[in-house]
Parts: C-alpha cells; sequence; structure tokens
C-alpha cells in the first residue's frame, strides 16, 4: 500500500473518513493547524471517556464544544461585552461571536436589542440554543417566528 502524503486541512479529515455535511461542517471549525490539534485531542480525549463514538455524534459534540469555547462563558459576560461596545460594527462582532458565525442577517438582531424588541436575556438565551442546532438565518428566523 502506498501512503499518501496529505497537506491539506481538508485532506486530513478525507484521511480520516469524513466525507459530506460532516467533512464541509468540520472544514468550517477547523482553519489552521491549531484547531486540528485541537480536534485531534477531542478525539483522544472523547476515546479516553465514551469508548468509541459515530463520526456524526463525533463532529456534532467538537461543533458544540468549539462554540462553546469561542462565545461567551456565560449571560453577563454577553451583555457587558456588548454594552461596552461602542460602533456598530463592535456590537456585529459581539452578535456574531453569540452566534458563532459571521453573518449579513445579524443586523437584524442589532436593531431588535437596539428597540427593545428582545431582551439581551432572552436573545442569549435562544442563541444558545438554536446555534448548534440552525444556520444563523434559521435561528433568526425561528427567533422572530416564535419569540418576538
Amino acid at each position: 500500500m502506498v501512503r499518501v502524503e496529505v497537506d491539506t486541512i481538508r485532506g486530513v479529515l478525507s484521511e480520516l473518513g469524513f466525507k459530506g455535511k460532516m467533512l464541509r461542517d468540520l472544514r468550517d471549525i477547523i482553519v489552521d493547524e491549531e484547531t486540528l490539534y485541537t480536534f485531534y485531542n477531542f478525539i483522544i480525549k472523547n476515546e479516553e471517556e465514551e469508548g468509541i463514538i459515530t463520526s456524526l455524534l463525533l463532529v456534532y459534540k467538537f461543533k458544540k464544544y468549539m462554540q462553546a469555547r469561542q462565545s461567551f462563558a456565560d449571560y453577563h459576560e454577553f451583555v457587558k461585552t456588548y454594552n461596552s461596545a461602542h460602533t456598530s460594527f463592535e456590537k456585529k462582532e459581539v452578535i456574531e461571536r453569540l452566534f458563532c458565525s459571521k453573518s449579513s442577517y445579524l443586523t437584524k438582531i442589532m436593531l431588535w436589542l437596539n428597540t427593545d424588541v428582545i431582551s439581551h436575556r432572552k436573545l442569549y438565551k435562544l442563541a444558545v440554543e438554536y446555534r448548534s442546532q440552525y444556520s444563523v438565518r434559521e435561528s433568526i428566523f425561528l427567533i422572530e417566528a416564535l419569540h418576538l
């Protein structure tokens, strides 16, 4: 058997057996070697704690882990950071961090917060709940349809 050298993150993930949507999800999260190293450690840690799990569950858990790691520790940190932002650009960055994603749809949320259509607490709770299950666009639709 001939060993193929893999020099891209996509190549490494493909070599590990990830394909399709799982590969796309991982490529969205793993953008550098440091995050790839974090993913390796996450795999090892999960195998030690839970034994072998399916790759689908592994990707889901890693996605949640990275979102929690990149976002705010709690509601109070979010509010403090949002209130300390002075420009609309800074506020948009705070919202992007809350949703762990960059999207033009997030400007709508700033308007809601500025006009008290939704409270910071409720937005934080819903964002944390929806961000791991839905895209930003879907999350905003659900918040708008179900909670406003």
